[in-house]
């Protein structure tokens, strides 16, 4: 029970403390990138951008198996389950470039990829299912 501005202080203590355990876990594996296809709290990124590690978040379920493909990842559902074996090393360059109003991350010279991905840009989307 939540009565006193105190049990809300020892709670967001106790949360702070798991996120901060669990990022150190993961961080334990020295990323450079940590991609998700769930949310991340400000917190966790926090820590990330702390050690100098770019999270990707809410990334479908498609794309992450794309990637995971591309830099010989193992996809995991809970970090606690993370082994060295499941950490992609085959990615080359990870950049974010602005392509008209818009931002996208490209994961590019991996080693043995086994996925890609075209992009089309267009006049509109009616040209672009044209080219479809």
């Amino acid at each position: 029970d939540i009565m006193k501005a105190d049990d809300w202080a020892r709670i967001l203590k106790a949360e702070e403390a798991y996120v901060r355990s669990m990022c150190e876990h993961i961080l334990s594996f020295k990323p450079d990138l940590v991609i998700t296809e769930k949310g991340l709290s400000y917190l966790a990124q926090h820590f990330f951008v702390k050690n100098g590690v770019t999270a990707l978040r809410r990334l479908r379920k498609v794309d992450n198996n794309r990637i995971a493909r591309a830099c010989g990842a193992t996809i995991v559902s809970r970090p606690d389950e993370i082994r060295e074996s499941d950490v992609g090393t085959g990615c080359g360059l990870f950049e974010v470039r602005k392509i008209g109003d818009e931002y996208f991350s490209f994961i590019v010279d991996c080693k043995d990829a086994k996925a890609c991905t075209v992009l089309l840009r267009g006049a509109s989307r009616d040209v672009l299912k044209e080219v479809e």
